[in-house]
């Protein structure tokens, strides 16, 4: 498995977002400006991270997106949205099924060849699922991730938080 460029992009996106004042919607054309994205593909993603709820949207003056209010994401949260579910390992054809055909048992020893192999795709589930935005946020800033600041004036907004953060 490999993250897709759409994966990483839709969780840079819900960092940048976790890190904006909850107050003010980021707009569309920041977000495509900083992490160099089409403003087209970025809706694309957009789209997806608010069909599944994972950030608001308004429309308009002022509108942009928002991180979810008290919600906790996880990767896996921003993977299915993107993505759809976890299936690492998926089995297009039967060929352990054919290579024993006709042997005794083989059909309930196929269904435990299977279950193994499912149980990759739930422990991989369950990695994501135990990894936030909120903590991949205080990994990048430690003591300082709960900072928030407007995107949208970044230059501004920068200058003053450096002004706040302990850097260490």
């Amino acid at each position: 498995m490999h993250l897709t460029k759409s994966t990483e992009q839709a969780i840079c996106i819900m960092v940048m977002l976790y890190f904006q004042d909850r107050r003010i919607y980021l707009n569309s054309k920041e977000i495509s400006d900083r992490l160099e994205i089409s403003p087209t593909y970025l809706k694309k993603i957009m789209r997806k991270l608010v069909l599944h709820e994972l950030v608001k949207a308004n429309t308009g003056v002022g509108g942009g997106y928002k991180y979810r209010e008290q919600k906790k994401v996880s990767l896996y949260e921003v993977y299915e949205a993107i993505n759809g579910e976890v299936e690492l390992f998926t089995l297009q054809t039967e060929y352990v099924a054919k290579i024993f055909k006709g042997v005794k048992l083989m059909d309930s020893r196929y269904k435990d060849y299977l279950k193994k192999i499912n149980s990759i795709n739930k422990a991989l589930k369950q990695s994501l699922e135990s990894i936030t935005i909120e903590d991949i946020a205080r990994e990048i800033l430690k003591d300082n991730a709960n900072i928030r600041l407007d995107w949208n004036n970044w230059e501004s907004e920068l200058d003053r938080i450096y002004k706040k953060i302990k850097i260490k």
